[in-house]
């Protein structure tokens, strides 16, 4: 069994100085073609395999190197991975510049899309990244860099210090005592204790806003699984056809209650033999087709499949 590559660490800047939360980063693309690239080289002989098994471990985004053994290069590659001498991968992603912001005192790519994943001999750090614009186009490390600056907070506001103080003291507002947790009766506070207070106070305010992007990224996904859930559901009933799919998924983004009423007032298709439903790939059609899929799947089939559900588990 392969020892799985970490493709993300959201605890660890990149050369660039981001880092990336791993609940942010878009598979849907990257899982119809799974491409393993030879150092970032987009040519078909640098195709050295697939990418398979991809999961989420709490910060960590894991994939599984499959090789193509039949290429003499990657032959060569997958024997310097097998005996630990190379163990180094590196994403390629797409991104929107309002998804890369400053969240307290660091910078962070909240969103982006997987664009491929090369194998790499020595990265820049343990979590080599590299940029593509929409179109596809590779971006300059300059490019990069410069977007990267034009970022950066301005210079906050000096507050104007008592030079004359040898103790380096300044005196805070009630509102900022308050605010930092400084004792309201002492106004005159060391310029070092209200650097360390802002400081802690920022750190906390990256934490949570971290944890925030997370939930809502999770949150989003969840939506996704129970859009594509439902409607999967409904063509394999014959309720509608496949080629209806795609506008029903985007009813459904745009107003899921309506989009679910819609597909429950649609009659099931029965055959004439029996007015079975007819079962296609995908489909849950048994227990142990239940029992396989993902927590926010099953959580999914059931509250837009009561009647699927039910006769399941014959409630």
């Amino acid at each position: 069994m392969p020892k799985p590559f970490v493709f993300n660490d959201e605890n660890q800047a990149n050369s660039y100085g981001f880092r990336i939360l791993t609940a942010g980063i878009s598979l849907k693309r990257f899982k119809n073609n799974p491409v393993m690239l030879d150092q970032h080289y987009n040519s078909t002989s640098a195709v050295l395999g697939l990418w398979e098994n991809m999961t989420v471990d709490k910060t960590l985004l894991l994939g599984e190197p499959v090789f193509d053994v039949e290429d003499e290069a990657a032959l060569r590659i997958s024997g310097k991975v097998e005996r630990n001498i190379i163990k180094s991968c590196s994403m390629g992603i797409t991104f929107k510049r309002e998804d890369l912001k400053i969240i307290g005192e660091e910078l962070i790519m909240t969103k982006c899309e997987l664009y491929e994943c090369s194998i790499v001999a020595v990265p820049s750090n343990a979590n080599s990244i590299r940029l593509y614009a929409d179109g596809g186009e590779l971006l300059k490390d300059e490019d990069v860099k410069q977007l990267c600056l034009s970022l950066q907070p301005e210079e906050i506001q000096e507050i104007e210090l008592n030079l004359e103080n040898d103790m380096k003291k300044i005196t805070l507002t009630l509102a900022v005592l308050t605010a930092l947790s400084f004792d309201k009766a002492t106004p005159e506070v060391d310029v070092d204790a209200v650097e360390a207070a802002v400081l802690k106070l920022s750190n906390d305010n990256a934490t949570l806003t971290a944890k925030l992007l997370t939930l809502e990224n999770e949150k989003e996904k969840a939506q996704e699984l129970a859009i594509e859930t439902m409607v999967s559901l409904a063509i394999t009933a014959g309720k509608i056809p496949a080629t209806k799919k795609a506008d029903f998924v985007a009813l459904a983004v745009a107003n899921f209650e309506l989009a679910k009423s819609t597909l429950e007032g649609i009659p099931t298709k029965v055959t004439l033999a029996g007015g079975i439903v007819p079962v296609v790939p995908g489909a849950v059609a048994s227990v142990d087709e239940f029992e396989k899929l993902s927590h926010e799947a099953k959580l999914s089939f059931k509250a837009t499949n009561p009647e699927g559900y039910k006769k399941l588990f014959n409630l």
